[in-house]
């Protein structure tokens, strides 16, 4: 679809509007120009069109009222991942993140209807894990809360991405070690986690576990953590230094607690005994 017949967002502010009110519904408008527009404006800076417009009505048409079909979605999927996911890839204060951040949810919904619906085939599984991985290593942008646009929030939203792709029955358990390795890597930055990001990041891991990884390979990173932050300590700058150490204590207070949800003492113990180690 060209640009000229997409929407302005003030036009599809609107249309969405009665979608989402239910005075239009979406088979009745032209379905395809409304989704393009939509993912055209997924990083939009005014946070009712972007959160409570555009990715609750794609919560609605993928998953509750499950209105696309497979092929619409495999496209968007498509479309996603070769404009939207590394829009803007290595800026750390610009509103790109908004498109990153928001594409990475929406590959979360196709992600969790496929493993209902099965219309992707393996390869597809495969390559969505290799783009996720090597978005997940480049962003930088760990803002959660932006005044004014409301939620950047990648960090998680990459987390709630992979959690889904975790769950997927095609994702081979071959490919749990790098996926784990990946997201431990990103509770290890030089910049503070403020809103959570902590817990979102141990869904995944846990759905690793539930997925059947050994609990001993996550033992071995924890009781690796100690020695990772004297590394850390020769080689960052103070501050940064207890940036991380912070980011860390607060990803294992949160493990302690799901680890005590989720009945596992093991893990429970672990991560008690690192912490006195931190």
């Amino acid at each position: 679809m060209n640009e000229e017949s997409i929407y302005s967002e003030q036009e599809l502010k609107l249309t969405l509007k009665a979608i989402k009110n239910r005075t239009a519904q979406l088979h009745e408008l032209d379905e395809d120009r409304v989704i393009q527009s939509m993912l055209h404006h997924i990083g939009s800076t005014d946070p009712e069109m972007r959160d409570q417009l555009i990715y609750s009505l794609f919560y609605r048409f993928i998953i509750e009222d499950e209105q696309l079909t497979n092929e619409q979605l495999t496209n968007m999927l498509k479309t996603t991942l070769k404009y939207h996911l590394f829009h803007g890839i290595g800026e750390a204060e610009s509103d790109t993140v908004f498109t990153r951040s928001f594409s990475t949810l929406l590959i979360a919904l196709i992600v969790y209807q496929d493993r209902q619906q099965g219309f992707l085939p393996e390869m597809d599984i495969e390559m969505l894990k290799a783009k996720l991985l090597a978005y997940l290593d480049c962003e930088i942008d760990t803002r959660g809360y932006v005044p004014v646009k409301g939620w950047a929030h990648a960090i998680a939203h990459v987390a709630d991405a992979f959690d889904a792709l975790v769950l997927h029955p095609k994702l081979d358990e071959t490919e749990f070690s790098e996926i784990l390795e990946a997201l431990w890597n990103k509770v290890m930055i030089p910049t503070v986690y403020l809103h959570d990001e902590d817990e979102r990041l141990l869904n995944p891991v846990f759905a690793l576990l539930h997925r059947g990884m050994d609990e001993h390979e996550i033992i071995i990173l924890l009781e690796g953590l100690p020695a990772r932050l004297s590394v850390q300590k020769q080689q960052l700058e103070a501050e940064q230094y207890w940036h991380v150490v912070c980011n860390v204590k607060s990803f294992l207070k949160s493990f302690f607690v799901k680890s005590f949800e989720m009945n596992r003492p093991m893990l429970q113990t672990t991560v008690s005994e690192t912490l006195k180690q931190i």
